[in-house]
């Protein structure tokens, strides 16, 4: 049986997928159970598939907007 975690963390970075130990672990633990079922599913797809690059701007930028509010009401306070 592969090391379903060593591949998934190769793909991800030969792909340049950021991508977390315990992302990298669930994922690996579901083509583990897919593997287990004898669903044959190609470790590749099934990482870039979950990569959502829209979403992760999307976060950055909601999170941007934030800090500026914080920076803006912190400089508000001291003034």
């Amino acid at each position: 049986m592969p090391n379903y975690l060593s591949l998934v963390m190769q793909v991800a970075a030969d792909e340049g997928v950021e991508i977390t130990f315990s992302q990298a672990r669930y994922a690996a633990r579901r083509i583990e159970k897919r593997d287990d079922a004898k669903d044959a599913i190609d470790p590749y797809a099934y990482v870039l598939q979950h990569w959502d690059e829209t979403g992760e701007t999307a976060i950055r930028n909601v999170q941007d907007e934030r800090n500026k509010a914080a920076a803006a009401r912190r400089l508000a306070v001291a003034a």
